[in-house]
């Protein structure tokens, strides 16, 4: 539903969307602007942070320039740190476009990236091992989406079932089987 783009300034304001799915109760998910712009000294991000169930933080799998992100990333991690009287909210890391990545024209998913067999395949284990290396967060929470039209992929499957696994991180205020969103 939100814009997307490579290019900064895809999203200039915060944004609020409603997730229903499957007849579970709503959960408002929030679209931020992107790192490459001036978002660390945004009391609001800092509160939005805070008070999050869930981060779904979002990286294009082509974009090799993270260094804004790894540094804003940082800057949540220590506002999370601040706050004693709560667990940091659970982060997954969506990583997008992976349809892009070389070979660009080959698209036949599913891929199997524990034993990639193809070059497609092979090309987005490594943008996911990348990506968690330069955001310094755990392999394992680091999910290769598809949200091209036409191409969703890895989303039912991977994503959600990676937000689910993470319901008792979340917190017990928390119920993503009733509440599901990021």
């Amino acid at each position: 539903t939100a814009a997307t783009d490579v290019l900064p300034d895809t999203t200039m304001a915060w944004k609020a969307y409603r997730l229903e799915r499957d007849g579970l109760d709503a959960a408002l998910i929030f679209d931020t602007p992107g790192c490459d712009t001036a978002l660390l000294g945004d009391k609001a991000l800092k509160k939005m942070v805070l008070d999050a169930d869930l981060i779904l933080w979002i990286c294009a799998a082509h974009r090799p320039d993270r260094d804004l992100e790894r540094e804003t990333l940082d800057a949540v991690r220590g506002w999370q740190a601040e706050r004693l009287d709560r667990r940091p909210s659970p982060l997954l890391v969506v990583v997008s476009y992976i349809d892009q990545l070389r070979p660009p024209r080959e698209w036949q998913p599913p891929y199997d990236l524990r034993d990639p067999q193809h070059t497609k395949a092979v090309n987005i284990r490594a943008a996911v091992e990348t990506v968690a290396a330069d955001l310094a967060v755990p392999v394992a929470a680091v999910i290769p989406v598809c949200l091209a039209e036409g191409r969703i992929y890895n989303v039912d499957d991977a994503l959600w079932v990676a937000m689910l696994e993470r319901q008792d991180e979340a917190g017990p205020a928390v119920d993503l089987a009733r509440r599901e969103g990021g």
